[in-house]
């Protein structure tokens, strides 16, 4: 009985998808063929005109990627924090990042930026037993960077919250 009711659910879903998928598309080829028509009056012409018109990709609005190279200070587990970022291209980051235990831990880290979504995720480099993931976002003004730090071994989790020099 749980799963009849499940794939009725899950069906109706996937009409309201394929509806809102293909109601998106109508009005463009609707345009495109428009446009062809004016274009040629032969059926052979028409057809070879329009199907590079449909594959051809949309302009999309570009987001500009932020300068992220510098040093970042701030604090991770309540413990003083510096992150270097010595090298950027495009989205693609890397540098080291020193974090002030009693014993302080030094590890290299590569990471990507989501410019359309200001999501920063980060990755320890070097193999070690406190290893693990950095995933945050940069704040409107791209000063600020923070987020949580997952560890690969046991899954604790530490906020942590950089500021840009």
């Amino acid at each position: 009985m749980i799963q009849h009711i499940f794939l009725k659910k899950f069906f109706t879903a996937m009409i309201i998808l394929a509806v809102f998928a293909f109601a998106g598309c109508e009005k463009k080829t609707e345009q495109q063929q428009s446009e062809v028509k004016t274009e040629s009056t032969s059926p052979d012409t028409m057809s070879t005109v329009s199907e590079p018109e449909v594959g051809e990709p949309i302009a999309e609005e570009t987001v500009a990627v932020p300068d992220l190279k510098g040093t970042w200070t701030g604090t991770f587990d309540k413990r003083a924090t510096t992150l270097k970022i010595t090298e950027q291209t495009d989205s693609s980051f890397s540098g080291k990042i020193t974090i002030n235990y009693r014993q302080v831990i030094n590890q290299d880290v590569k990471g990507s930026f989501s410019p359309a979504t200001m999501k920063v995720s980060m990755k320890d480099q070097l193999h070690s037993r406190y290893q693990g993931k950095y995933n945050g976002k940069l704040s409107k003004d791209e000063k600020n960077f923070s987020g949580t730090f997952t560890m690969d071994l046991d899954g604790s989790k530490f906020s942590f919250n950089l500021n840009k020099k």
